[in-house]
């Protein structure tokens, strides 16, 4: 079980390093709705920063707790200002991945 439980956790990282990419490297859409949301300048290369360290974090068994923290922080942020702006649409996925953190936290480092 603990090795289903590794490879969740992998996959977690990587989904969180692709959505740092996106953030930091994204498309002119993207930005455009951060500008149109009125966030101010460079809050989307902190965010995407803060989703690759959440990534990081995630990735290695001794800092997972960490990286588990930080990818909650971020997810909890992000879709509650998806609901705010009525995407509820982009809130759903974020809910349940949230809750996919869970079997994750429970594994313990190494």
């Amino acid at each position: 079980m603990g090795w289903l439980i590794e490879h969740f956790a992998q996959g977690l990282a990587a989904a969180f390093a692709v959505v740092a990419a996106v953030h930091l490297f994204g498309p002119r859409r993207l930005r455009e709705t951060y500008a149109r949301w009125r966030y101010p300048r460079g809050f989307r290369e902190v965010t995407g920063a803060l989703l690759a360290v959440a990534a990081a974090l995630l990735a290695l068994p001794q800092t997972r707790l960490f990286g588990l923290g930080l990818a909650a922080f971020a997810i909890f942020l992000s879709a509650t200002t998806l609901l705010h702006h009525r995407q509820y649409r982009f809130a759903a996925p974020l809910i349940a991945l949230l809750f996919a953190l869970i079997p994750v936290s429970l594994a313990g480092p190494g």
